[in-house]
């Protein structure tokens, strides 16, 4: 009789022991999937912001633009000055043009890419209306006027183009988030729920 006892304990012991082992595991599994879920939402988000962001700092350095021909207008008094002004002009405009054709090339928004190449023609033409209206302003001794009225007006266009291309960005990213937020819901309350399962199972499992 206590040679039957005890190899029942045994057996019992020989099988509970990679039975606790499969549910330690499983249960670590599926922790790690909520975890893994929660991260990579926030990588996500992180990611849409990231491009959302990308149009804004675009509208920021194209006002910058403006300014800097503004400079080029009330700060040159001589040829020296106006090619040194230009050039920091130049500078910020080729550094617009660099980052809009970065945002075009990692979109895949339609609306976004329309409004962003519609952009780039844009500026591209007023660039070189910008060019000529310097010659207007050393023709004219430097005086910005005729030169400012020559391209007076020609930067609002673009401005309605980053506006509405901002305003795209923000739809898009609304959406992305809620997709984001709705799938890593419904992985967090799958892997809650086997956790909820297997935490049952240990409670109700004779104990060994």
């Amino acid at each position: 009789m206590m040679k039957r006892a005890h190899t029942g304990k045994r057996a019992r012991f020989s099988w509970s022991v990679p039975v606790k082992a499969l549910l330690t595991a499983a249960f670590a599994f599926w922790f790690y999937l909520i975890w893994h879920s929660t991260a990579d939402l926030n990588e996500n988000l992180n990611l849409v912001s990231v491009r959302y962001s990308a149009i804004h700092n675009v509208q920021v350095e194209y006002k910058n633009e403006i300014q800097e021909w503004e400079n080029v207008l009330l700060r040159s008094s001589g040829r020296e000055s106006l090619d040194k002004n230009w050039h920091v002009f130049d500078m910020q405009h080729q550094k617009v043009a660099t980052a809009v054709q970065g945002i075009i090339r990692a979109s895949e928004i339609r609306d976004v890419n329309k409004q962003m190449q519609l952009f780039a023609e844009a500026h591209a033409v007023n660039y070189a209306l910008y060019k000529n209206s310097t010659a207007l302003l050393a023709k004219s001794g430097f005086d910005a006027r005729a030169a400012d009225a020559a391209v007076k007006g020609i930067d609002r266009p673009l401005l309605d183009y980053l506006e509405a291309a901002d305003t795209a960005m923000q739809e898009e990213k609304k959406s992305i988030n809620e997709r984001l937020t709705a799938k890593a819901k419904n992985q967090i309350e799958q892997s809650m729920l086997i956790l909820g399962l297997i935490a049952l199972l240990v409670i109700w499992m004779p104990k060994w």
